[in-house]
Parts: C-alpha cells; structure tokens; sequence
C-alpha cells in the first residue's frame, strides 16, 4: 500500500533494522545505543514483554512480545530520550495516547498501514523527528499528535484523513510547506499555530471547518491557494478575534491572485470569517443569491475600498467588515434586518452611510472607530442604539435621532469631538453611561422628553466648557433633581420645543 513520507522516500534509510522490515508482529525494534524499557510495560500493551536485548541480525535492539501487538498505549515511550528510531510492526492499529512524547532524540518512525489512528500527542516535543510515513489507512491525526516536532520540514497527509486534530503540528517552526488532502473535512483550533517557516497553504475543496486559530502564529504564510470560490464560502472559520491567517494573506483561486472578488451566483451564505485578513482584495461584489453574510466574513481586508451587497442579504453578520481600513462607502440594501455588532467598526476610511428602513437595532460598536465618518442617516425603524455604537467618530458634526429611538447605549457617542449639538427626541426613555463622554466640541444638548429619561453616569461629561442642555420649560426642575441629570443641573436650561 502506498504510504506519504513527511522528508524521505523510505524510513528504512536512515535506520539499520528497518532493512528487514516489516518487523514481526511481536516485536518492537529501535535503535539508541542501549536497552530502552517502556514507561509501563505492564499495562501498555496487550501482550507480555518476553525478552528486550539487542540483535545482532537486525542491527538494532528488540523487545519481544508473547503474542501479537496490537496497540502501543498511554505514554508507553514517554521520555525515552535517548531513543532515536522505531519500527512498529504491521499488526498495530492504534498508537495511544503520549506514546512517544518527549523522545528528544527520535528521528525517524515507521508506522505500518495497520494504524488508522494516531492518538493525542503520540509523538508531541520529539523535537529531532525529520521524517515520518503516514500511512493511507490512517483517518484521523490527533490533537497534537506531532506538535513540537521542530525539525519536521513538510509533510504530506494522506488521501484517507479526514480529521486534523486541534495543535496536531503547531509549533513545527522548521515547516515550509503542507499538502492537505481532499478527503479532510475538518481542520481543528491550533492545527498548525507558529508554524512560523510555513509560506504558502492549498486548501481543499472537501474543507467545511477551520478552527479557531488554525494557522495563528504563521508569520509567514502569505498565501492561501483555493481551486473554488463556492466552495471557500461555505467554510466557517470557529474564532472571531484570532482568525487562522491573522498576519494577513494573498488569496490564490487556481493559481491566480483575487483582487476584484465576484462572489457567484450558487452561494447563498457566506461563512465565518471565510475572507478575513484577506490583503489582496480590492472589491466585493455579492451577489442576490446569498441571504447572510457571516461573522467576521471580511475582516481587516485592510485593500478593500468598495463593496456591493446583493438586495437578497437579510444578515450582515458580527464584525463582517470591522478594520477594513481602506473602504470609503458601503450601500446597504433595504433587505437587510440585522446589522451584527462591530459590523463596520475601525472602518477609518468611511465618510457616510445609509442605514436601510428595515433596521430596529443598531448594535454595540457598530460603526465604532469609523474616524472619517462625517454624516451617518439613522431611519425611523430604529428603536435601539447599542453601546459605543459611534464612539470615535472623530469627524461626525451632525447626528439625527429619530423619533422612534427609545434607548442610547452606554458610550454610544464618546469621543466623537466633532459633534457640536445633540437633539434627543422624546421617545427616548433611557441614556446610557458615558453616552455622550468627551464629545469636547458640543454645546448644545435639547432633550424634547417631558419626563428625564433614565440616566447613566457621565453622560455629558467632558463636553465643552459651556456646553447648555436644554430640556421642556415645565421641566426643568425635574431634570435638574433626576438622578445623573443633577450632576449638570448648572448647566440645564428651559426650552420651548
């Protein structure tokens, strides 16, 4: 059966006793200079160990088993640090649990095509490891089953994985390249993290699922290679803060670069931060066929100037386009219901948008950040404005609360020091903290409300030395002893509105 080595064509060449293999099924043969006993060789293995001395045929020394192996168990060579090569015989199908963790001066292991799974940390810090075979029969590698092996210079996973566990490869910082194949469907949290000599990554179309942080740490992987753009869009990467290719990376679709990206008209959702760090995109255009554009989708495409966004999406999902530095305008379509939070935050290029009639809620941190942003229009259907929704909007003069909002978050408005006056309808009932905090440009506040809404601490503070809040005639005395509203009554004024 064919079997994909990690650096060397055979195994066998760089060990003595692997020109007999395959090695009888009762029997174990390693090389170190000396007799190495298993961390447990009672309860390791399935059979008795009858014998364990070197063999001169063989080259090598042997431990000799009473009946068949089948499985190497939990930690059955942990800390054997002086062995440097193995050859586990063709009956085993199963390599456990730390087997070979910490084997320092381990080189090479051959693994027959018996096993179909090797276990959680089987060979985790075996730090001198240049090459392993990988057989076909092997389905699943497990969570950092190689993790630490700091010598291994690529690998090649064969065509019957179908599962690459969390921190299988992380920290196999001699890594250059990786071949995945099209059987895996998942990639777990960490799989290849500070793989920081990894460049380049093909990701097959069988992929559904990258985990959180798959390729975090990878300081040199620029680019990701794709053959379909339909089938990219149905992933979900599993982190929001920590996308997998964080350091931010040249997207390849058959070997040519994307820059101009036209999703097609098959997609109808566009996955968890799918796009996310994407540096080579410049444009976007999303088709009517896609209903929700997911968490993260697009974030800190820091190229990207311009999007166009299908009349079909209802969702734009948490932090989709947050640190797209480079957008200047976005058009949301009137289908579109929900905006997630910190949708557009960081966008600091963003001098104006439309918020559609179809949104009631404009979430935390939504346009957070978004320093250029000089004219925001909030429609009549919006009764919610979450906390820090336009904080640091730097260049905002003028804001227009409709009169269907009927709460103000908490920061909703801090820092944005180009805001000269305010206008709070009467339909609000509640103000959070901070709302309006170091807005060092206003000077004018007018609350229409007949009865002081709900305040939050500071939510004026930090205004302009004479900044005036004006509230109903009838009420000022009302405003000037509520709870929070006091802490300006100097500064309250009647008004007739």
């Amino acid at each position: 059966m064919k079997k994909f080595l990690l650096l060397f064509a055979l195994v066998v060449v760089a060990m003595p006793c692997g020109a007999h293999c395959p090695c009888p099924s009762n029997e174990i043969w390693y090389t170190n200079g000396s007799t190495t006993e298993p961390t447990k060789p009672r309860d390791t293995f399935d059979v008795n160990i009858i014998s364990n001395t070197y063999y001169a045929e063989n080259e090598c020394w042997v431990i000799k088993f009473d009946g068949d192996i089948t499985s190497i168990g939990e930690w059955a060579f942990k800390d054997c640090s002086n062995l440097t090569s193995v050859t586990i015989p063709d009956s085993v199908t199963t390599i456990g649990f730390q087997a070979f963790e910490d084997c320092s001066n381990l080189t090479s292991v051959t693994i027959p095509d018996s096993v179909t799974s090797i276990g959680y940390g089987a060979f985790k810090d075996c730090s001198n490891l240049t090459s392993i075979t990988i057989p076909d029969s092997v389905t699943r590698i497990g969570g950092s089953a190689f993790s630490g092996c700091r010598s291994l210079t690529s690998i090649t996973i064969p065509d019957s994985v179908t599962s690459i566990g969390e921190w299988a490869f992380a920290y196999c910082d001699s890594l250059t390249s990786v071949t995945i194949p099209d059987s895996v469907t998942t990639i777990e949290n960490y799989a290849f993290s500070d793989c920081s000599s990894l460049t380049s990554v093909t990701i097959p179309d069988s992929v559904t699922t990258i985990g959180g942080s798959a390729f975090y740490g990878c300081s040199n992987l620029t680019s990701v290679h794709i053959s379909d753009i339909s089938a990219w869009c149905n992933i979900s990467f599993n982190d929001s803060y920590s996308n997998p290719l964080s350091n931010g990376y040249n997207l390849y679709l058959n070997n040519e670069l994307v820059t101009d990206l036209t999703i097609p008209d098959s997609v109808t959702t566009i996955g968890d931060g799918v796009f996310g760090y994407c540096s080579s995109l410049t444009s976007i255009t999303i088709p009517d066929s896609v209903t929700t554009i997911g968490n993260w989708a697009f974030h800190d495409c820091s190229s990207l100037t311009s999007v166009t966004i299908g009349d079909s999406v209802t969702t734009i999902g948490e932090r989709t386009f947050c640190g797209c530095s480079s957008l200047t305008s976005v058009t949301i379509p009137d289908s579109v219901t929900t905006i997630g939070s910190s949708a557009f935050s960081d966008c600091s290029s963003l001098t104006s948008v439309t918020i559609p009639d179809s949104v009631t809620t404009i979430g935390d941190c939504e346009f957070a950040g978004c320093s250029s942003l000089t004219s925001v229009t909030i429609p009549d259907s919006v009764t919610t404005i979450g906390g820090s929704a336009f904080s640091r909007c730097r260049s905002l003069t003028g804001i227009t609360i409709p009169d269907s909002v009927t709460t103000i978050g908490r920061y909703a408005f801090c820092y944005c020091s180009s805001l000269t006056s305010v206008t709070i309808p009467d339909s609000v009932t509640t103000i959070g903290d901070y709302a309006f905090y170091y807005c060092s440009s206003i000077t004018s506040v007018y609350c229409k409300a007949t009865t002081p809404p709900a305040g939050g601490s500071g939510m004026f503070a930090n205004n302009a030395s004479n900044r005036k809040i004006y509230v109903p005639m009838r009420s000022v005395a009302a405003y000037k002893s509520a709870p929070y509203w006091s802490d300006y009554a100097d500064s309250i004024v009647g008004y007739n509105f």
